[in-house]
């Protein structure tokens, strides 16, 4: 869910203006999840531009200085490739360690997966950019509990929050994701910026409508 709808509303006009979503013209994108959209963001702009990755984490740190103080935190885990980043700059405003989870062990013991150290007893935030249907982030999760680490809560800078059944199976892991932002979000500052032709403010209603059966028809997976 997202952290507050004015983050929100910030954060889709930041990623907006940025040109970070770049929607298909013949050939749909396709997620490692293997669902085809007709977007595709890539929040990563952000580390080159310091005045929008300034504000960026800055919300971010705002949004979840609270849960931190909640479940008491520890450290900051970044997710190869695109979280490391994020979770250092996040890490450094909550005032925590920071450590990123490798997609594949290197070398051997149960945080062989792990670049950093860990602290004895770990309380971990795990900290991503994008998420579609939450499957990567649960395998995250998971390899991160193997390490004797507490995980319940992910941090994602956007959700598409569209995919049937995503916050269903996210919970039934026992976690909870926050997200800067979500699709609906950024599809209304898209609009408002007007960049938009008929052809693509059409597509993404059509997305929206029903995303499954967009990803169905254009060679993607389904629910």
């Amino acid at each position: 869910m997202i952290v507050s709808e004015s983050a929100s509303a910030r954060f889709a006009e930041i990623l907006a203006n940025l040109g970070a979503v770049h929607v298909a013209a013949d050939q749909p994108f396709f997620y490692t999840s293997g669902w085809a959209s007709p977007v595709y963001i890539d929040a990563r702009v952000l580390m080159s531009d310091v005045a929008a990755r300034n504000e960026t984490m800055n919300l971010a740190a705002q949004a979840m200085r609270e849960v931190a103080a909640k479940q008491d935190f520890n450290v900051v885990v970044g997710v190869e490739n695109s979280g490391i980043a994020f979770a250092a700059w996040l890490a450094e405003r909550l005032g925590l360690p920071m450590s990123y989870l490798r997609k594949r062990p290197i070398g051997w013991g149960s945080r062989a997966q792990v670049e950093g150290r860990l602290p004895e007893t770990p309380r971990a935030l795990l900290v991503d950019d994008i998420t579609t249907d939450g499957v990567s982030k649960i395998a995250a999760a998971t390899a991160l509990r193997q390490t004797g680490a507490r995980v319940e809560d992910i941090l994602v800078l956007m959700e598409f929050a569209l995919y049937p059944e995503t916050a269903q199976r996210i919970a039934a892991q026992g976690l909870t994701l926050h997200a800067l932002t979500d699709w609906r979000a950024l599809h209304a500052a898209l609009e408002a910026g007007g960049g938009l032709s008929a052809a693509q403010a059409d597509m993404l209603r059509a997305f929206d409508a029903d995303p499954v059966r967009w990803s169905i028809e254009h060679g993607g997976v389904g629910a």
